[in-house]
């Protein structure tokens, strides 16, 4: 329900700017949601430093960027990914009713949503820090995180938002693309 919300809100979005814009405004809506859990397990937990319900949309940019890229990456570029690599090493117009053709498609779907996962990790970890740690804004998040994770705060954790983010690109694919064309 809540990603269908989500897709309504941005869809002026997308249609007065463009998709990447539109994930973009995603993010920020879907931050206010990990924010909320964020600060509630940081107060449970007694982890970080003053976190509060008001600021549960903190890290905004860094939500932005990265649902811009978890989701937008997927949606732009899985079609040229199948065009450019998997037609190339996989002939599929001689197979009946298209099956080669869909299983490309929803291989490059699957594929650059986990790549795009992964590269969005960073800004998923800097809006974490922003919610435990209500006392930095984004660059003393990325200080703070980077402090504590080194590189590894541009990929540690990723794999738990890996099914989660296939889930959510196959129904991008599936029922959003038809609906934004």
């Amino acid at each position: 329900v809540l990603e269908v919300l989500q897709m309504n809100a941005s869809t002026p979005v997308k249609e007065q700017l463009n998709p990447w814009a539109a994930f973009a405004a995603v993010g920020i809506l879907q931050g206010g949601v990990y924010g909320q859990a964020n600060v509630f397990f940081s107060q449970q937990l007694k982890l970080g430093n003053k976190p509060s319900y008001s600021g549960v949309f903190r890290g905004w940019g860094y939500a932005g960027g990265r649902d811009m890229m978890s989701q937008g990456i997927p949606y732009v570029f899985s079609t040229k990914v199948r065009e450019n690599i998997l037609d190339q090493v996989w002939d599929t117009s001689s197979e009946p009713a298209g099956l080669g053709s869909q299983i490309k498609q929803w291989t490059a779907v699957i594929g650059t949503s986990i790549f795009a996962t992964y590269i969005s990790q960073g800004f998923h970890n800097c809006q974490i820090t922003m919610h435990a740690d209500q006392t930095v804004n984004h660059l003393g998040a990325l200080r703070k995180a980077y402090a504590e994770n080194g590189l590894s705060l541009l990929y540690k954790g990723g794999e738990a938002r890996v099914g989660l983010l296939l889930v959510v690109n196959i129904l991008n694919e599936a029922f959003l693309k038809k609906a934004w064309e």
